[in-house]
């Protein structure tokens, strides 16, 4: 396995994964908010899931650990974004329903903390930071078409911030040995997965309540 899989492989997901974010209905005020609540389930673990998975590299990936140190402060605060998205639709976030699809797409990365096998995570990674600039532009365009720039901040940030990410992301891909990177791609097929269940899980849900209704 080498950085060229790691390569391929992050580009097919994520050509796969556009055509999923097309299909999502962004200007249903409810999807969206929907969305920013999921967004919020593993945001605000993100910080504490980098910096613990800092300390499971041995010495000889320090490298690994600063950058994923370095990942976790420029992460911090980010979910006040999220809260302050949905106050300007007029609605608390902590009052929308939080769906299964959301908690297992964080907190199964514990699993892997627990595991010692932080290049799985390294694939969630490289999942999230890739759909923040690939998917992120399109969808960016359709919310502030649909409800302006104050409600859109969180999304506005990722797709500008985030090209940095990616490319910090990749430059450390030679720590990683053979078998890590394939545990790499492990994460970044498994991860693309589970945030798909998100994306179909809240118009599904939607549905749902309005049938019960």
């Amino acid at each position: 396995m080498t950085k060229d899989d790691v390569k391929k492989v992050f580009k097919q997901t994520h050509e796969r994964m556009n055509k999923v974010a097309q299909e999502f209905p962004w200007e249903n005020k409810e999807a969206y908010l929907s969305w920013l609540a999921q967004t919020m389930e593993y945001v605000t673990y993100g910080t504490r899931i980098l910096a613990l998975t800092a300390g499971t590299f041995p010495l000889d990936q320090t490298p690994l650990t600063a950058r994923f140190i370095q990942h976790a402060t420029e992460e911090k605060g980010h979910e006040k974004l999220l809260i302050n998205d949905a106050k300007a639709l007029g609605m608390n976030i902590e009052k929308i329903a939080i769906l299964p699809e959301a908690e297992a797409f964080h907190k199964s990365v514990y699993y892997w903390i627990y595991q010692h096998r932080p290049a799985v995570i390294m694939g969630w990674i490289l999942f999230l930071e890739g759909f923040a600039i690939i998917s992120g532009p399109g969808i960016h365009k359709r919310v502030e078409a649909a409800y302006g720039k104050k409600p859109t901040s969180f999304a506005r940030v990722h797709t500008n911030e985030d090209p940095d990410h990616v490319d910090k992301a990749m430059d450390i891909l030679d720590y990683f040995s053979a078998y890590e990177l394939k545990d790499i791609i492990h994460g970044l097929e498994l991860y693309s997965s589970l945030y798909t269940n998100i994306l179909k899980a809240v118009p599904a849900n939607l549905k749902k309540q309005s049938v019960a209704a």
